[in-house]
């Protein structure tokens, strides 16, 4: 065995960053969902599991097909069997499940495996992304908005260096999608981007590590 192998991996320590209960789930940087061992105090020193099958409480109402993604909504504490805004990808259900269950089998998974992720927004009212809808690096956002709106932008300090944003408008009202990035971060070279406001307008933006880039697009 190599002189630098330390440990398996499949359990690392973390501080928590608040109190947390065994078997909660707890985003381990950019790389996954962990699963607390043991009950730890805020500050203090645990351990998550960050692989394996875990035995988690489910949405009720769609079936969990075995092998598809599953995503977890932080607020709900339940596992999704759909992307949604601001939810964590997981893994993939690793026994099927039925409509009705309330508990479902998952295999913890990196960030990164999840597929792209596709949102719908919201017509009218200011929006944002989530960080979790950007950790696997590729999310594309469809905007049916009915009036001038904007959406915030998480740091990109926060998201993996290269992710990308799609944006594309969906409906023919003369409307501007503006987006605003964090801070004094910038997208386009700019404070915002209000470029987007023609039907089928899109835009494709990269984060460097410190700013967002356009790479692309396609504006009436």
């Amino acid at each position: 065995m190599s002189n630098t192998y330390k440990q398996p991996g499949e359990v690392l320590s973390f501080t928590a960053g608040a109190a947390y209960s065994s078997g909660d789930l707890v985003p381990f940087g950019m790389r996954g969902l962990g699963v607390v061992q043991a009950d730890v105090a805020s500050g203090a020193e645990g351990e998550l599991h960050v692989c394996g099958v875990h035995a988690l409480k489910k949405t009720a109402g769609t079936a969990a097909v075995q092998g598809a993604p599953a995503y977890w909504n932080a607020t709900t504490e339940a596992v999704l069997m759909a992307p949604a805004a601001g939810a964590y990808f997981l893994g993939y259900f690793a026994a099927a499940a039925a409509s009705a269950a309330t508990s479902c089998e998952v295999i913890l998974c990196e960030f990164a495996e999840e597929p792209p992720r596709l949102l719908t927004l919201a017509a009218t009212g200011n929006q944002s992304v989530a960080v979790a809808d950007l950790l696997c690096g590729d999310l594309t956002l469809l905007v049916p908005n009915t009036a001038a709106l904007s959406v915030s932008l998480p740091s990109v300090a926060s998201i993996p260096a290269g992710a990308r944003l799609r944006v594309r408008k969906t409906t023919a009202d003369a409307h501007a999608v503006t987006l605003d990035p964090a801070g004094s971060e910038t997208i386009a070279g700019g404070a915002t981007h209000a470029s987007i406001d023609a039907n089928n307008d899109v835009a494709v933006f990269q984060s460097t590590g410190a700013a967002w880039v356009l790479v692309d697009s396609a504006i009436a």
